[in-house]
This record gives C-alpha cells, sequence and structure tokens, in this order.
C-alpha cells in the first residue's frame, strides 16, 4: 500500500490543472487546505502556491518534487475560494492560475529572484579574470551573495549575463533562488512618558529641573505630553502627530535620550480607520418602504431582484436598511460599486452609519494595503465589504447579502487581464454558492438584468419617485447644425447652452458638463497635406493634449511632443479636429473668465485621492463648473447643482457597437440624474447635430422600457443577448500574414459546427494594431438550443487541435466569454 502523500497546488501560471508535490513526515503535520507554500517550478523558479487538495495517487509520467517552505502557519485561502475560483476559470475559459494571479493580491505572491553566490573565494589565478569577472568577483568578495540585478549595476547590463556564466563555468560562482517576501507591515514610532518617571516624583523632578537650563523647548514638549496623556487616558501617540503639535523630532529624541520620554514602535494598519460620528439611517418616505417590503417579499421566492429606481429615488437609504436587517441576523454584506475611487460619497454614509465595521477595498490602494484588508477579512473584523469588481475575491465569510450598485455599467467587466470575468455576473453566482440573497440597484438596468427580470427569472421592483416628490430634470435638446447655420455659437458651446450656464453662475449654483472624450483632440491634422500624427506602435491618430503640449497615444502610452511642422510635407498650418475635455476646458476659461472650472477624467486625476479631492472641493462650492468624461455620470450627489450640459451626443449613439444605443441612453439619462437632486427640478441641455434621434428623444421624456423594448427587438433579430451568449476570440501576433492564417484556419475548424450566422469573422476590430501587435476577432453566438458548456469544449478542442502545427502555436488567443 503506497503510503506517499502528494499535494496538489494552484500556482499562478498560465497553464492548465493544478501541479502535484510529495510531502514529508514533516509537511504532513502542518500542511492545511489554503496555506501559501513556496515551490520549485521548472529549472530554477520558486513560486507561491496555494495548497489546493491532498491525495496518494503518485504520478505515473514524472518525478514529484518537493515544498520548499510553508509560508504560512493557517490557511490564507478558504477551501470555498477555491471552489469559487474553479468555477471562475471553468466558465470563463481561463486557467485556474489566471484566477489565482488576478484575485490575491501581489504582495501575498512571493516570488524568487536568481541570486549570485561567491564559493571560491580563494580563487588564485586573477590574471585570467577580465574587468568585469573581477569587479564582480571583487564585490562578492565584500557581500558574499548579490542579485543578477546588482552585478548588472556593477558591470554593463548587457555584459552581466555573459560574465555569470564565464564565473559559473570556472567554479568560482553559483546561482542561487532567494524567495521574497513582498509585503512588509507597517511600523509607526509612537511617543509617551517614560515608565521609570510615571509615577515616581522624585525622579521626575530631577528631570524638570535637569531642563531648565537651555532646554525650554523640551521642557514645554514634556509637560505638553504629560498633558496629551492625561486628556487622551493615555492613549497612544504617534511622534508624527506629536511634531504636528509644535514639538520636533530634535527635541523628542533628546528627551528619550535623557530618559524623560520612551519612543516605541508599534504595527498599524494601513487600511484606513477614520472614527466618523456615527448617524441613524433616515426614515424611509412611503414608496422607499413600500419598495424595501416589496424586496423582501420578491427574495422569499427568488435569490435575485432587480430594484429599478430613477435617479435620486433613494435607492442608497433601501440598500442601509437591508444591510441593518442582515448584519443583525449575523450575516454579513458584500457592497459592489462600479468605481469605489469615484463613489467616495456613498462609501462615506454607510462608514457613518456602520463605523470601523466596513472594509473598503480601494482601486488604488497599494499592495501592502490590500494584504492588511486580505487579513482583516479573512478573520471576520468586517460585517460590510464595499469595493469594485476584484473585492468578490475576497475570503468572505457568513454572506447574507450582495448589493450590485449601478449594475448596467460597463466597469463591472474586466477587459484588459483574464479571467475577463463580468462582475455582475460573478456576484449572482458567489450570492448562489453562499445562499446569499442579492439585489441588482440601477435607474437605467442592463438589457439582460431588464430581460431576466421581465422573464421572471429575477424579482423586479419599480421605484418611481424621486426623493422628496422632487421632479426628474427638464431635458432639452439643442441642434447644433440649426445653432452653427444661425451663427449662434461660441466656440462649441451654443448660446443656449452659454446663457444658461451664465444664469446658474448668477444664481451662485454650480454647473456639470459632460464631454466623453478626454484630451484637447483625438486628431492634429495638416491643412496643407492632410497628414495625421499617428502611434508608431498601434493603428490611432495620437491625441493632443494642450496642458503638457504633447500627442499621447490612448492605447499603449506612447507620447512626443507636439510638432511645430508636418513631418511629410513641412508645413506650419497644423489644425486639431474633434473635441475632449481639454479644449472644452479651454473654451470655458474664455468664456466665463471669473467662473472656477475644473476637469473630471483620468489625465487630470492621477493621484491616490485626486478623485477624493475635487469631490470634496465641489462639495465645498469651491468649484463653479465641472467637466468630466463618463466618470461624473456614475452616482454623485451634489446638493448645489441644478443644471447640466452635454457638449456633444453624436459620438455616444455613432459607436460601431451593438450595444451602442444601450451604452448612449444610460450614460445620458445618469448624468442628467446629476441635476436638482434637492429642493427645486433641475434642467439639462443635450447638443447634438441629430436631435431627432430616437434614442434622444426617448432621453427627454425617460422613456426606458419603450428605448429597451425597441433594442431588444432589434437583438432578436440579429441574433444578440440576451437571445444569445457571446464568446469573442481575439487572435494577437506581431506578423499579419501569420496571424490572419491562423485565425482563417481555426474558423475553418469550427465551420462544421456552427451556423453561418453563429460564426462571425475573422475580422479586425476598430482598432486593428495596439503596441505592435495585429489583431483580429472571431465571434462566435451561442443559440438558446445549444448547450454552453459543450460549445466551451468544443472550442478548447479545436484550439488544441490548431496548436497541433507549429506555425499557429506563436499566436496568442484570448477567450472573452460575454464580452461587453
Amino acid at each position: 500500500m503506497n503510503s506517499t502523500y502528494f499535494a496538489e497546488l494552484i500556482l499562478p501560471l498560465n497553464l492548465e490543472g493544478t501541479f502535484t508535490y510529495h510531502l514529508t513526515d514533516s509537511d504532513l503535520q502542518q500542511i492545511k487546505i489554503g496555506q501559501r507554500v513556496a515551490v520549485p517550478f521548472g529549472t530554477q523558479k520558486l513560486y507561491t502556491g496555494i495548497i489546493h487538495s491532498i491525495h496518494q495517487n503518485k504520478p505515473e509520467l514524472y518525478k514529484t518534487k518537493g515544498i520548499h517552505a510553508f509560508l504560512d502557519d493557517e490557511p490564507i485561502v478558504t477551501p470555498f475560494q477555491i471552489q469559487f475560483w474553479e468555477w471562475i476559470a471553468s466558465y470563463y475559459m481561463c486557467t485556474l492560475g489566471d484566477v489565482f494571479r488576478n484575485a490575491f493580491p501581489s504582495a501575498l505572491k512571493l516570488e524568487s529572484q536568481t541570486f549570485v553566490r561567491l564559493i571560491n573565494p580563494d580563487y588564485e589565478n586573477l590574471q585570467e579574470l577580465n574587468d568585469h569577472e573581477y569587479l564582480v568577483f571583487e564585490a562578492l568578495k565584500l557581500r558574499q551573495i548579490i542579485s543578477v540585478e546588482e552585478a548588472a549595476l556593477i558591470i554593463d547590463a548587457k555584459s552581466a549575463i555573459p560574465t555569470l556564466k564565464l564565473l559559473i563555468d570556472k567554479g568560482i560562482i553559483q546561482l542561487d533562488e532567494k524567495i521574497q517576501e513582498k509585503y512588509t507591515p507597517k511600523i509607526d514610532n509612537y511617543v509617551r512618558i517614560h515608565p521609570d518617571i510615571k509615577g515616581n516624583d522624585q525622579a521626575f523632578i530631577q528631570i524638570l529641573d535637569s531642563l531648565k537650563k537651555n532646554a525650554n523647548k523640551q521642557r514645554e514638549s514634556l509637560l505638553q505630553l504629560i498633558t496629551l496623556e492625561t486628556q487622551n487616558q493615555g492613549k497612544p501617540l504617534k511622534v508624527a502627530d506629536f511634531v504636528k503639535m509644535g514639538s520636533t523630532n530634535a527635541v523628542i529624541k533628546s528627551l528619550a535620550e535623557k530618559g524623560a520620554v520612551e519612543i516605541y514602535q508599534f504595527q498599524t494598519s494601513r487600511v484606513d480607520e477614520n472614527e466618523l460620528e456615527k448617524e441613524e439611517i433616515h426614515q424611509l418616505t412611503l414608496k422607499q418602504t413600500e419598495a424595501l417590503e416589496k424586496i423582501k417579499e420578491e427574495f422569499a421566492s427568488k435569490n435575485t431582484v432587480l430594484l429599478h429606481g430613477v435617479t435620486s429615488s433613494g435607492k442608497t437609504e433601501i440598500y442601509l436598511k437591508l444591510m441593518e436587517q442582515v448584519i443583525a441576523k449575523g450575516n454579513k454584506v458584500v457592497y459592489l460599486l462600479p468605481e469605489i475611487s469615484v463613489t467616495t460619497q456613498i462609501v462615506h454614509r454607510i462608514k457613518k452609519h456602520f463605523g470601523e465595521k466596513v472594509g473598503v477595498y480601494h482601486s488604488k490602494f497599494n499592495q501592502n494595503e490590500r494584504v492588511e484588508l486580505w487579513q482583516k477579512t479573512l478573520n471576520g473584523d468586517f460585517d460590510i465589504i464595499i469595493g469594485p469588481r476584484n473585492v468578490l475575491f475576497m475570503p468572505f465569510d457568513q454572506i447574507g447579502l450582495v448589493i450590485v450598485d449601478e449594475e448596467h455599467e460597463s466597469s463591472y467587466k474586466q477587459m484588459d487581464t483574464k479571467p475577463f470575468f463580468q462582475g455582475r455576473d460573478m456576484a449572482m453566482v458567489l450570492g448562489s454558492m453562499t445562499k446569499a440573497k442579492v439585489l441588482l440597484g440601477s435607474a437605467t438596468p442592463s438589457i439582460e438584468s431588464y430581460f431576466n427580470a421581465r422573464q421572471g427569472k429575477y424579482g423586479y421592483v419599480e421605484l418611481t419617485e424621486r426623493f422628496g416628490k422632487i421632479q426628474l430634470p427638464e431635458i432639452n435638446l439643442v441642434d447644433l447644425k440649426k445653432a452653427q447655420r444661425e451663427k449662434e455659437m461660441t466656440h462649441d458651446i451654443s448660446h443656449i447652452l452659454r446663457d444658461e450656464i451664465i444664469e446658474q453662475l448668477k444664481e451662485k449654483k454650480q454647473v456639470i458638463l459632460f464631454q466623453n472624450r478626454r484630451g484637447y483632440a483625438p486628431i492634429m491634422e495638416c491643412n496643407s497635406c492632410g497628414n495625421t500624427p499617428e502611434c508608431p506602435n498601434c493603428d490611432v491618430s495620437l491625441t493632443y493634449h494642450k496642458f503638457s503640449n504633447q500627442l499621447k497615444c490612448h492605447y499603449c502610452g506612447y507620447a512626443q511632443a507636439k510638432p511645430n511642422r508636418c513631418v511629410s510635407c513641412g508645413s506650419i498650418e497644423l489644425n486639431t479636429k474633434g473635441l475632449g475635455t481639454e479644449q472644452i476646458e479651454h473654451q470655458l476659461q474664455e468664456i466665463f473668465p471669473e467662473a472656477r472650472i475644473r476637469r473630471m477624467d483620468v489625465d487630470a486625476m492621477r493621484g491616490k485621492f485626486a478623485y477624493e479631492k475635487l469631490i470634496e472641493d465641489f462639495e465645498n462650492k469651491e468649484v463653479d463648473i465641472l467637466i468630466g468624461t463618463q466618470i461624473i455620470t456614475k452616482g454623485f450627489d451634489f446638493g448645489n447643482v441644478n443644471f447640466v450640459g452635454v457638449i456633444r451626443a453624436d459620438s455616444l449613439l455613432n459607436f460601431p457597437d451593438f450595444r451602442a444605443h444601450e451604452k448612449a441612453f444610460q450614460l445620458l439619462t445618469q448624468v442628467s440624474g446629476r441635476a436638482g437632486r434637492r429642493q427645486e427640478q433641475g434642467k439639462v441641455l443635450i447638443q447634438s447635430y441629430q436631435p431627432e434621434h430616437q434614442i434622444l428623444q426617448n432621453v427627454t421624456t425617460y422613456n426606458y422600457h419603450q428605448t429597451m423594448k425597441d433594442i431588444i427587438y432589434e437583438r432578436k433579430e440579429f441574433f444578440y443577448p440576451p437571445f444569445t451568449r457571446l464568446i469573442n476570440l481575439r487572435f494577437k501576433h506581431t506578423n499579419k500574414e501569420r496571424l490572419d492564417k491562423t485565425a482563417a484556419q481555426l474558423v475553418q475548424l469550427l465551420k462544421p459546427s456552427f451556423e453561418s450566422r453563429c460564426l462571425l469573422g475573422p475580422e479586425a476590430p476598430s482598432v486593428g494594431r495596439i503596441n505592435n501587435q495585429y489583431i483580429t476577432d472571431v465571434m462566435i453566438k451561442i443559440l438558446p438550443n445549444q448547450s454552453p458548456i459543450k460549445v466551451k469544449q468544443l472550442i478548447l478542442q479545436q484550439i488544441e487541435r490548431l496548436h497541433t502545427i507549429a506555425a499557429y502555436r506563436s499566436v496568442k488567443i484570448d477567450i472573452d466569454v460575454d464580452p461587453m
């Protein structure tokens, strides 16, 4: 009977399955499912793995390796998380390693780094060494071990590897792998009265007397510290905070040397724990109470409920009441927001009601802060966890409710790294697996959610009245063709829009303007020959940014200084075309020189707390006009905004995407909802070259149901969601000919299994090359009578078959299930 045990490990690699390692008797004494371990993989690399399972099935085809080290005494990943990761990997057609790499804080994934160790310090034939070898040898005699990166700094980088190889061949050095712990606890310095003089009057008087001469500042600081300790009843005081109160680091250090104070260190949390004065949840209105009761009724028979409430109808207050009831039963709440950095107001409100039991997963947290939040969640320190889509990977326990606010938002879809998951859909699976209820909330629900609610798959609750019975804003359209014809335009601002802004500023009201394109202008063109500067790495024109006087690519980050002459013909007549937020800001500064104007877009919001600072300034009425991209549509609640303007709506309507009309209606309705949220009805002006467009007409009348009915009819006609499921295959390679051949070959392999209407492509997307990689797409539609599982298996089988031909293996194929 085989008494040898083996562990299956999840490694952060884009390779199928788990990996088998043998266990020693001492390993068996400490091993637990969910622990982190360091293991060798390949020839010399060490990786962090997660213990997936333990068994006695010895692999027959290869020899197993052992575990290098245990990194935790207790599991850091729960069995449920592993089960959830496996579902994600299966559904989104990626590897378990892809999910692990994305789900786990980077600081907890230790990585190996190659080090150079001196093994022959008495090497005698120094005359045989060249200059580079000698420098590395001397450095190692001083330190015994250095990293390859340090060796590259000692000599020039290109010579580092050849030099190290020569030293290895001569038996002077060897390469080692040393595992690096990325997470470091935050240690702060604190100060207190020295325990030896506390309560010892004689010692205290002696210290005080010694400070009378030439040490008045030290004496004042000591007395101030005594007062603070008395007032704060012994609460720890940071050195940094004491310095802010008037002392200095030099004075504190001198007092410590004289035995008057003690400086000690303490590990503190990086996670924000600001104490807020708790507030009671507001009394719900009659309509809110009815909606709350209806939600609870629907939850009795359904796991998911869609709350369709118009903007400013008080959905957040309903969420708060539900949270309170769930927490009272001893369960926890997961609250999803599309982008945590721009929803500070909601986070603040929740914290005011539930205090320190609220954990916030911030998209701009550094890796150390994410580790601490992970550990606090694992310990059950929070009743509520708030965050964007990645918060779903946290080690939860006892979840009773999952709330997905603004469920229609495309931000819930991860599009940059595997797995390409949809946070809203994953939240429903999380709810199903944990037996928790899921509440989807939006003023403009996605077509899929609305369709599922109308089909009876989800519960449906509608809230048609704004809080306080305030009327929805009055929305009017401005015909830009007519305004230009009648010369009623100043730059890109119609006189109707200009006059309304003047009126609002006179009344000391604030204004929000929406333009869904950043930068100054998307195109710079030569008036003589028509040449447009393009990105050398991507098939797109460079966007002009006036503030930095640069042309930038918004896909790969390439930037160059604005040219003074056309690179093609030498002409100095260069002109910009198109419109971005930066240009609108510039135009408004000319039209309203006295107004305080700010911009909210990716370029202007670079700092860690840039959004929070701008929101605070806007709430404090230090900003008159706020211009922004779609960031400003995401759930802001400003009491002094009665007017919203949309500069150009046409780019939203004409986007080449089957979801364009749905997204246009959602964005325009959401941005309109920022106006008139308090006492009086707000106003909205939407500028457009096609005011007769049906989507714009529906926005002005808030006709959501008719809009969805029209779009659902079109989707059914052309086989798009919610009547089909989509899988997009994206091919990438630096050689276009090889890319096209590979995509065409895979389509040939798939053709016998699909109708022609269900297999589209290969076809290049609107941007056919990014970062020097050519791109082509193949779209697969899964009909209701087909099994999605069998279709996915077929796709993977055919890709495997394709890869039997060596020439096709170098082409990267990304599989995106449910693309946006």
